[in-house]
């Protein structure tokens, strides 16, 4: 995982944006979209809401990194709303998150 912005330190509790890299191969993009928007909220992900309460993570696990997608060219991406964030996933390992 790589972050392209990182807060200063933990008093300071900037709500900005976050680009995360991910390899699907090594992590369920319905856990890296959790644990992106923890980072960005600042809080542990235990205190978030569950996903499932505003997507279904099995079908967008299933959407995003379907097992075959390494063997094409397209891609996908997906955009929804998780706790007070706009949240947009693309199947080539992209998480951004970024305040509503």
């Amino acid at each position: 995982m790589s972050n392209e912005e990182s807060p200063s330190s933990d008093d300071e509790m900037p709500r900005k944006a976050i680009h995360n890299q991910y390899e699907w191969s090594a992590i369920a993009p319905s856990t890296a979209v959790v644990e992106t928007v923890a980072q960005a909220a600042h809080c542990d992900q235990q205190e978030l809401s569950p996903l499932y309460e505003w997507i279904d993570p099995d079908a967008f696990d299933a959407m995003i990194a379907p097992p075959l997608a390494r063997n094409t060219d397209t891609t996908a991406s997906i955009s929804f709303t998780y706790t007070g964030y706009s949240v947009t996933v693309h199947s080539t390992g992209t998480v951004h998150v970024a305040p509503t």
